[in-house]
């Protein structure tokens, strides 16, 4: 039969996932406390879905954490990060609120660290400070957008409130690419291994990226970037901060 929309219907999706209609028809209209991930799995296969949306879907299923108060910063992660030298360190909380910052962060990022401290966010830093735009080159829009798919990964089983509801209203306001990527509702996977930077005093230098989970730490990550050891890009670095400390 000719159909109104493109698509699969309901009854084929079930039957590609291998469950029966009414089953299926629970489970999308909430009905159905809850979904395995064998059940999860089985739908995103149906639909084709890249490991971003299929990892969404499981991330959509699971109890919505409860809202807390904000964790501090403990000083065990800051001396940490005072440790790392001249390796550039962000610490940022699962709305890409920047927390705190290494010397060698705050080089790597011109201006972040001098936003006012209510706005210091990774994302609206990329998308409003021209700093970054020139320190990203032609990766900008790339990187710009796969971070906000990150937000809405993370931000995908509760309602944004505070900060980060400011940030998404300000964003959608200001920035067609923001405005785009979130009502497409594209989700991306925090793994990019490699970043390409054009700073303005080390030139072009290529530094792997690491995100580590702070234990103890509700919600917050550490962005560890660092050039391959004995690499040009490691002399250039560490030379910058050698005569230029912070």
């Amino acid at each position: 039969r000719r159909r109104r929309v493109p698509g699969l219907r309901r009854e084929e999706l079930a039957a590609l996932a291998g469950m029966s209609v009414d089953y299926y028809t629970r489970l999308e209209q909430g009905r159905h406390s809850t979904a395995s991930p064998g059940v999860l799995d089985a739908i995103a296969r149906a639909l084709n879905l890249p490991e971003a949306d299929r990892r969404y879907l499981h991330h959509l299923a699971q109890p919505a954490p409860p809202q807390g108060d904000p964790v501090p910063v403990r000083p065990e992660t800051r001396a940490l990060m005072r440790a790392l030298g001249p390796t550039p360190a962000v610490l940022i909380n699962t709305s890409m609120d920047v927390l705190a910052m290494n010397p060698a962060g705050c080089r790597l990022y011109d201006g972040l660290d001098t936003m006012p401290p209510h706005e210091r966010n990774a994302i609206r830093y990329m998308l409003t400070a021209p700093e970054a735009r020139e320190l990203h080159g032609g990766d900008w829009t790339a990187i710009a957008a796969e971070m906000i798919g990150i937000l809405r990964l993370r931000s995908g089983r509760k309602p944004l409130v505070g900060g980060a509801r400011d940030l998404v209203d300000d964003m959608a306001a200001s920035s067609e690419l923001f405005r785009r990527v979130w009502q497409d509702q594209t989700v991306s996977l925090a793994d990019r291994r490699r970043k390409i930077f054009h700073h303005p005093r080390a030139g072009r230098i290529e530094l792997a990226v690491e995100s580590l989970v702070v234990r103890h730490a509700e919600g917050q990550i550490l962005i560890v970037l660092s050039p391959e050891p004995g690499s040009a890009a490691e002399r250039a670095w560490h030379e910058l901060m050698a005569r230029d400390p912070m």
